[in-house]
């Protein structure tokens, strides 16, 4: 009995894996059959594999076409044409592709109201139709325009028409210039509808209206400059500029997403996007749109899917008007050598044609600062530290410059010194130091300012308000706005960051940032912005390297900053990432200054004392006590430097805090501090002084 059940066991083993072999063989089978249609299916494409292949597409626009090898382009002239067929890159690239000129096609283009233009239209192809192109890479493809008629350019077409684009991936710029009511830029096509899947692109896009008297409508995308498309799985990383006297539409996906002109009945499908980068743009109109968005700039139709779509993109808007907005101009450079180390008198010769404009100065490649070029001819006067030996003076174009020229530079050793507030927060400058602030430029000396945080603890709405009320309180001091930086990192992440035990972990704001900004409206872009072209995560490492490189950039003898014992979490970071800093600077680089440390949050909430007032209204102005009654600090009150207000000095003082708006009368989700701020107008400052 037993022996006829084990025979089953074995028998029933047998038959299963028979079972499985066969199974396996069926698999095996459809997959070979599968395998070969799919080889018999790519015998019928034409197989491309040299530049005379590719460009003999044209002759034949409708067959299916394989490349067979990578494909260089370089120094071979192209010109768009149309195509309504299959091209299967097969995981191969094309490289070097240059289009200068549009095609022959044209297409009918719609602005937001669904009318009309007759369009030129440029890219590999200036018309897709129909078409499908997939598994292709177009590397450093470049594509320069300049039409005075309605014109879309791409890196792949100009024009899409039911067609489909997928596993593609750009590197490359567009350029155009035009004007005449309708025109835009794509980084795979100008206008489009069909779908859009599994795309990559790299792309630089430069949009520019040449015509000043005309408006018109401009569209810019990282995918897609305008249409009706799907657009799914795709990733974008833009660098845009858009010059616009009419009204502009920029996107990191697509400019606009408008209707169907044929019945408005399509409802697109746009998921599974992410974007990085940025787009400066102007809108020079009084009637203005200005739309620049991360995913979509503006949004006519309603979209039948729109979902996990994301974003870590920059809008930069800037106001001058007279510059074409271009990614990067010849810097103007100067090499001199230098004797002996030290602050020197720079004086610098240029013309500028246009309005007030700012020019990044930088000093062995380190930013020092925007320095300011006012309309016509003249001289800029800086003073910059310059180290022993060769020294390279740079003069380079930033976001949000002008037009300017530089002729000559003139180096003289100067007599200045240099002060540098840090401040954790805009208003935290004139608070604690603004007698110190009047008291160093009356001296003839040099104040600079440099704000750890964007402001934005309430939203990032409030960044260019805070931003711009510290321009306006320091300007009654007598700081220039050129000497005025924003490293731009998030309001109230400063600790998270100090005590990060991974120093490249990124953190967000309360606002929902995670990327260095300050204000583009306000010409005050972020310090790693202006230096490196990039923001900055928000971590240890690059609020640290930051801070460093505008050390080194300007060697301040005296850092004015709060301190390590308030109970403000900002407050006493600043003045830890200041000291470690400096700690480092001073064994790597020599470099030797006083810091200077003050309180703005005491031990009590009751400190300082609010002002008291005469029966005349004014002020009745004391000194300043201890910040720290009880609390044990190695700060010591008897040893502390204080320095006396005029008159005059606490006048300005009061009229600086006054400038603080958004902070002395709150807003919606925020009390207002006003008799806490004025309580800082006392007959004098005080910072205890450290010598590294």
């Amino acid at each position: 009995m037993e022996k006829s059940k084990s025979s089953k066991r074995v028998n029933i083993l047998i038959l299963a894996g028979v079972c499985i072999a066969a199974l396996g063989l069926l698999v095996f089978a459809a997959f070979s059959v599968f395998n070969l249609g799919h080889k018999i299916e790519l015998m019928k494409y034409k197989k491309i594999s040299r530049a005379e292949d590719l460009y003999a597409i044209k002759d034949d626009p409708d067959g299916k076409y394989l490349l067979t090898s990578d494909i260089d382009m370089k120094d071979q002239e192209w010109k768009p044409f149309s195509f309504s067929g299959i091209l299967d890159g097969n995981g191969h690239v094309i490289s070097n592709l240059t289009i200068t000129g549009t095609g022959d096609a044209k297409r009918d283009t719609y602005d937001g109201n669904l009318k009309p233009y007759s369009t030129s239209l440029a890219g590999m192809f200036d018309v897709l139709d129909q078409a499908t192109v997939k598994e292709l890479t177009l590397q450093d493809v470049h594509v320069d325009i300049t039409s005075d008629e309605p014109c879309f350019a791409g890196t792949l077409a100009g024009y899409m028409s039911n067609s489909e684009v997928k596993n593609v991936y750009v590197i490359g710029d567009v350029y155009l210039h035009a004007h005449d009511r309708m025109f835009g830029v794509g980084g795979v096509v100008g206008f489009g509808y069909g779908a859009f899947s599994d795309i990559q692109v790299d792309v630089t896009l430069v949009c520019v209206d040449t015509d000043r008297n005309t408006k018109d409508e401009q569209f810019l995308g990282g995918i897609c400059g305008t249409g009706y498309p799907d657009i799914t799985d795709c990733t974008v990383d833009i660098d845009g500029y858009v010059s616009e006297h009419g009204y502009t539409h920029n996107g990191g996906v697509i400019g606009l997403y408008m209707f169907s002109p044929e019945g408005m009945t399509h409802k697109g499908k746009m998921t599974g996007n992410r974007v990085y980068g940025r787009i400066t743009f102007f809108e020079e109109n009084d009637d203005r749109r200005a739309y620049c968005r991360g995913i979509i700039g503006e949004c006519l139709n309603e979209l039948d899917v729109f979902d996990d779509n994301g974003e870590s993109f920059r809008s930069i808007e800037v106001t001058n008007y007279d510059a074409d907005l271009l990614p990067e101009k010849e810097p103007y450079v100067f090499e001199r050598d230098v004797d002996e180390a030290g602050y020197y008198d720079l004086s610098a010769s240029y013309s500028n044609p246009g309005k007030d404009a700012t020019y990044g100065l930088f000093v062995n490649d380190r930013l020092v600062k925007k320095a300011a070029f006012p309309s016509g001819t003249g001289t800029l006067d800086e003073t910059v530290w310059l180290g022993k030996g060769k020294a390279k003076i740079e003069f380079r174009y930033l976001p949000g410059d002008g037009d300017i020229k530089v002729d000559s530079i003139n180096l003289e050793k100067s007599e200045k010194s240099v002060t540098l507030i840090i401040a954790p927060h805009q208003d935290d400058e004139v608070l604690a130091f603004a007698g110190t602030i009047q008291k160093t430029l009356a001296e003839g000396n040099i104040v600079k300012v440099l704000f750890l945080t964007n402001g934005d603890y309430y939203g990032s709405a409030l960044t260019p308000v805070r931003i711009e009320e510290s321009i306006s309180a320091l300007k009654i001091l007598g700081v220039d706005k050129s000497d005025i930086t924003v490293l731009g990192y998030g309001d109230l992440t400063l600790l998270s960051l100090l005590e990060s035990e991974d120093p490249d972990a990124t953190f967000c704001g309360k606002s929902g940032y995670f990327e260095t900004y300050g204000s583009s409206q306000l010409n005050m872009f972020d310090y790693h912005t202006l230096r490196t072209g990039k923001q900055a995560r928000y971590t240890r490492n690059n609020l640290a390297e930051d801070l460093s490189e505008y050390l080194l950039a300007c060697r301040p003898d005296r850092i004015y900053t709060t301190s390590e014992f308030e109970w403000h979490e900002d407050h006493k970071s600043a003045f830890l990432f200041v000291k470690e800093a400096l700690e480092k600077l001073s064994k790597e680089n020599a470099y030797h200054p006083v810091l200077c440390e003050s309180v703005i949050h005491g031990e009590e909430t009751t400190w300082p004392e609010h002002l008291s007032y005469n029966t005349d209204g004014s002020a009745v102005i004391t000194e300043f006590t201890t910040p720290f009654p009880t609390m044990e600090t190695n700060l010591d009150w008897n040893k502390v430097t204080k320095i006396v207000l005029t008159d005059e000095e606490v006048e300005k003082k009061m009229q600086a805090i006054g400038e603080f708006v958004s902070q002395n009368d709150g807003g919606e989700e925020y009390p207002g501090t006003r008799d806490y701020n004025y309580g800082f107008c006392k007959r004098d400052e005080f910072y205890w002084e450290f010598q590294f």
